[in-house]
């Protein structure tokens, strides 16, 4: 509200500016470009912040007892080109479930080099007949299509279809804490939270790990008080029925699970969001991975958006006719908007430093008025306020973990305007999976991944500079300066990030590599 509000004296305030037809032309378009990003932020904003303002409005701690016999459950495990160590580990893990009515699919898709997948094939064999392995070659659809293929494999007794990555240790409680939520028939799956381990050797890690932490402790909470939860890809049980019923995973899609708790939804099935994790994986070893992790991220909202719009319009303007509460509809629609709407501010962004540069050459000096002074202070004030409130409020971290978090998601906020700008005018983009395999440290190729952010850097601060230091212009010239020195600013954390990760690597600075020489980050599941 406070934005919306500043930006509309903004608006008042330009009316009346002595401008060039260009200048005053480029910063209309700016408003009105920005203007269009609103209403979805108001939405983003109070979805991370009512945790920390409100209780949740439904329980989401843990789990509630059975009644009755075990539903039958059948894990499903997709992997590709895995270490097998770690998949082996994760099947252990599984062994050890305190529950017993389950299955577990081992599916691996795609892998070329038998020494990868024979060893897991071997293990299942020794884990008895809970364990099902299946190797496929010419499997299209990434872990989509390897999740899709496993369902006509499925115990036709099966009730539940749990997902579980190739990287995570689940805790022996994990089902039977949590398939009691479904004797309400009416829910269609459970989900717990990311969590993550053995981060602690690592200052790369433990920043991702605190800015993961975020949205599954305070978006996650809010979307599940709307009945709006989604599923995460990990951890995942699903009623088998609503699964099939809704069509399968979206092998068009690189967020194939969060999409599908839209069809869930849109079919008359409800959803619970637990807050205890059950599990944990492994937070990337490069920058690079994280990066394109968060890509993926970021990409897939906006084709769910493209692809179920209709869902969320009533059916006098053409919707699809569906069973998705107005709640639902609000934040499964935003899940989308949101993420358009930081490509839609990029863009702004640029228009904004055309017209300062513009005003600049036409000797324009515009005083900044105290009014906009003190709304930009307490909007830079209150937001970093309340970003560090909720990491110590309710994440948990201390002072040092919250700016390790904060750093870590600026290091991320180019590669997520670019993941926006390309989904949205409808590019393509391919499935990578995060690479399991810990590669030697490179700090040539630490620098290389973060080549885009660092450009990009260079020129915020180069035209930050020149503004100052080259023109006649003051106030809000000088302020856009500013603006864009802290944007730069801002970008190099990446490379900052990506430096850390590299030499919190094993062996920094050793030419050997432990990761398997067929296996390069290249190598997509897309095959």
């Amino acid at each position: 509200m406070f934005g919306a509000v500043t930006l509309w004296w903004a608006v008042g305030f330009t009316m009346g500016l002595p401008l060039s037809p260009l200048s005053k032309g480029l910063i209309w378009l700016a408003f009105v470009v920005s203007a269009v990003t609103v209403p979805s932020a108001v939405v983003t904003t109070r979805e991370g912040w009512e945790p920390v303002l409100l209780s949740p409005k439904r329980p989401t701690s843990g789990g509630v007892p059975m009644t009755g016999k075990s539903p039958r459950v059948s894990i499903h495990v997709p992997c590709h080109a895995e270490p097998p160590d770690l998949v082996i580990e994760t099947l252990d893990r599984l062994a050890e479930l305190d529950y017993d009515n389950y299955e577990v699919l081992v599916i691996d898709n795609n892998t070329t080099d038998p020494e990868l997948w024979m060893p897991v094939k071997e293990h299942c064999r020794r884990l008895g007949d809970h364990f099902r392995f299946f190797h496929v070659d010419g499997l299209t659809g990434a872990k989509a299509g390897a999740l899709n293929w496993a369902l006509p494999h499925t115990d036709p007794e099966a009730v539940l279809v749990g997902v579980v990555d190739a990287d995570y240790h689940v805790e022996p409680e994990w089902l039977r804490e949590t398939v009691g939520h479904f004797d309400d028939t009416q829910v269609g799956f459970v989900q717990a939270p990311h969590a993550y381990r053995d981060y602690d050797d690592s200052l790369f890690k433990k920043s991702a790990n605190w800015e993961y932490a975020v949205f599954f402790q305070t978006g996650m909470l809010t979307l599940n008080a709307r009945g709006a939860g989604l599923t995460v890809g990990t951890m995942s049980l699903i009623r088998k029925r609503a699964l099939v019923d809704a069509g399968g995973w979206a092998e068009w899609c690189l967020t194939e699970d969060s999409e599908l708790s839209i069809r869930i939804h849109a079919i008359g099935y409800q959803s619970i969001y637990l807050t205890k994790p059950y599990g944990r994986g492994l937070v990337p070893d490069t920058f690079e991975s994280y990066r394109r992790q968060r890509f993926r991220w970021t990409f897939g909202p906006i084709q769910e958006f493209r692809q179920h719009w209709r869902l969320y319009l009533p059916p006098v303007l053409g919707g699809t006719p569906n069973k998705l509460s107005w709640q639902q509809k609000l934040h499964h629609a935003n899940h989308g908007l949101d993420v358009i709407g930081i490509g839609i501010r990029a863009v702004a962004l640029v228009l904004g430093a055309i017209a300062t540069v513009s005003m600049a050459v036409h000797g324009e000096n515009v005083a900044m008025p105290f009014e906009l002074w003190i709304a930009s202070s307490a909007a830079l004030v209150s937001s970093s306020a309340m970003r560090l409130l909720v990491y110590r409020r309710v994440v948990g971290a201390s002072v040092a973990g919250s700016i390790a978090g904060v750093v870590a998601f600026a290091a991320l906020s180019a590669v997520i305007v670019i993941a926006s700008i390309r989904s949205t005018i409808g590019l393509s983009a391919a499935w990578h999976r995060t690479n399991k395999f810990r590669p030697a440290s490179n700090w040539q190729r630490a620098v290389a991944a973060t080549n885009t952010e660092t450009t990009v850097a260079a020129a915020c601060l180069a035209l930050g500079v020149s503004l100052m230091a080259f023109t006649h212009a003051s106030g809000v010239v000088t302020t856009f300066a500013i603006a864009l020195l802290l944007q730069g600013a801002t970008l190099l954390s990446a490379p900052v990030l990506s430096l850390i990760a590299n030499r919190d690597l094993p062996g920094a600075g050793a030419s050997s590599t432990e990761e398997h020489p067929t296996t390069s980050d290249v190598l997509a599941a897309r095959t």
